[in-house]
């Protein structure tokens, strides 16, 4: 079957899969510096990062699931 565009419907889009990998590690890294922060009782900074690291996951997700219907 071919989509709209011409191309295979199971041909994958390379740069779907990139912006999955920067989701998945814009993720970790929140959390992991989430959790350093909160042991070092910077609770401000912890709140702040961990804000920061959830609306860019937000975006990510957003748009990968956009991505991936199209």
């Amino acid at each position: 079957m071919t989509s709209i565009d011409g191309t295979p419907a199971g041909t994958s889009d390379p740069s779907s899969n990139r912006l999955s990998w920067a989701t998945l590690a814009t993720v970790l890294v929140s959390i992991i510096a989430v959790v350093i922060l909160s042991l070092t009782h910077n609770t401000e900074a912890a709140a702040t990062v961990g804000s920061i690291g959830t609306a860019i996951t937000v975006g990510g997700g957003v748009q990968l699931t956009a991505r991936r219907r199209q």
